[in-house]
């Protein structure tokens, strides 16, 4: 990312005034430096003002690497990637509470190393694939393969994996289509082929981890909780067409209970982690949830069936980045792949009521509502015409009649503002 240098100088000096004023804050909070204090005083400058969004996520990243929420890692790659700024770890010792254990019990490495099996699906984004995989290299979890399947890339992918990641480093192993069958399949196939580690992490080609601790701490708390079927974490949004960093704070609890996750999985509460970028799956879960027999390997689907053989763990600490750029998959869904979406969540809520025991009446309520939130999405987002409007009416009124009506009353008046915009542009173009 780059910056421009007047927000590499108001973080230089907001820092300096920070690190000033450590001594005599730091007797706030049982010995943190709660620089929130002093924060809006010095946020009224007009330097700070213009940058205040990028500021107040510093706070966020120095109050958390102060509580031992943040690596020094993520906290020095932060201010490198959001500020062009480096720090020495020295200059943040004043900060650190001295009795910080929230971390600890989870970076302790493990007597044994049981293999992480790293699945990357790519399709032309060699100017991200590279750093995703480095960024996985950089684990200091020793234990590891990555898997990068191809999806028949036209940009040179196949030629920069040989270059960098080729025959010399037998950690990566290279897979590539003949066709294109779209990220879900190929996850499945990767999984099949090769995915063989006690533990699994499905990484998009466009994300990257930070923390080069987060393996043996993820691993550590898969043994701390074997209940669980996956843990995750917090990351960043790195939106690239304003050169910001966002922190996506899941505020989940450090375990919870399957069924409690499930039922109320995506509503209040209970967020979707940000894609599989920092989740840990076990290999078992996978294969008891029936992830060889899905059509769809996709996030939520992949968490909702893993949510049916296990509960969920939860590390409050920054892991990773997820990018949000012109080419997201998440801008540019078809309505065949919703359709494919629901068609697997439907096949979700059978196996619940059938295999596992839950209520009928309260699984048919949830697929309304997945179904509703699901299409909600799609026409907010991805949806080009009055056809895609159609095309997912017409499936909803058969399969969900109450996410149907739900739909109609909230989306038809969504269109008609939408056509209506693009008369007035048209018309101001014809004038011109």
């Amino acid at each position: 990312m780059k910056q421009d240098a007047s927000l590499q100088q108001v973080g230089e000096s907001f820092l300096i005034e920070m690190h000033n004023q450590a001594t005599t804050l730091s007797s706030q909070s049982n010995g943190l430096v709660n620089i929130n204090l002093w924060f809006e005083e010095y946020i009224t400058k007009v330097e700070y003002f213009s940058h205040r969004e990028q500021i107040e996520t510093l706070v966020k990243v120095i109050n958390d690497y102060a509580t031992d929420k943040v690596s020094l890692n993520v906290l020095q790659w932060y201010l490198e990637t959001q500020f062009a700024i480096h720090k020495e770890k020295e200059f943040f010792e004043g900060l650190k509470l001295s009795n910080t254990e929230c971390m600890k019990q989870y970076s302790e490495k493990s007597q044994a190393s049981p293999k992480i099996s790293v699945i990357i699906t790519t399709y032309n984004r060699k100017q991200f694939l590279k750093q995703a995989v480095n960024s996985v290299l950089k684990q200091n979890y020793s234990n590891k393969e990555i898997i990068i399947i191809d999806d028949c890339s036209t940009d040179g992918t196949e030629f920069l994996v040989q270059k960098y990641f080729g025959n010399d480093d037998q950690r990566v192993i290279y897979m590539r289509n003949k066709v294109n069958c779209g990220p879900g399949a190929n996850r499945r196939r990767a999984f099949a082929a090769h995915a063989d580690g006690t533990y699994i992490h499905f990484l998009d080609d466009d994300d990257y981890l930070i923390d080069p601790d987060y393996y043996t701490k993820a691993i550590h708390f898969h043994e701390k909780y074997p209940q669980i079927s996956f843990v995750a974490a917090n990351v960043f949004m790195e939106h690239t067409d304003t050169q910001k960093l966002v922190i996506s704070d899941l505020g989940l609890n450090e375990l919870i209970p399957r069924y409690q996750y499930f039922i109320n999985f995506e509503q209040a509460g209970f967020p979707k982690p940000i894609s599989t970028l920092t989740t840990i799956f076990k290999r078992q879960a996978l294969i008891d949830m029936g992830i060889l027999e899905m059509n769809m390997v996709n996030d939520a689907s992949i968490y909702l069936r893993s949510l049916l053989v296990g509960d969920a763990g939860f590390i409050d600490c920054l892991a990773g980045v997820y990018r949000i750029h012109s080419n997201n998959i998440t801008f540019h869904l078809s309505g065949d792949f919703i359709i494919e979406n629901l068609k697997e969540k439907m096949a979700i809520r059978n196996t619940a009521i059938k295999d596992h025991g839950y209520n009928a009446q309260e699984m048919n309520k949830w697929f309304d509502e997945n179904a509703y939130g699901t299409i909600s999405y799609y026409l907010s987002n991805s949806a080009k015409s009055y056809r895609d409007y159609k095309y997912m009416y017409e499936w909803v009124k058969k399969h969900s009649p109450k996410g149907y009506s739900l739909l109609k009353k909230k989306h038809n008046k969504i269109y008609i503002k939408r056509q209506l915009l693009r008369l007035s542009i048209v018309r101001k173009l014809l004038k011109k």
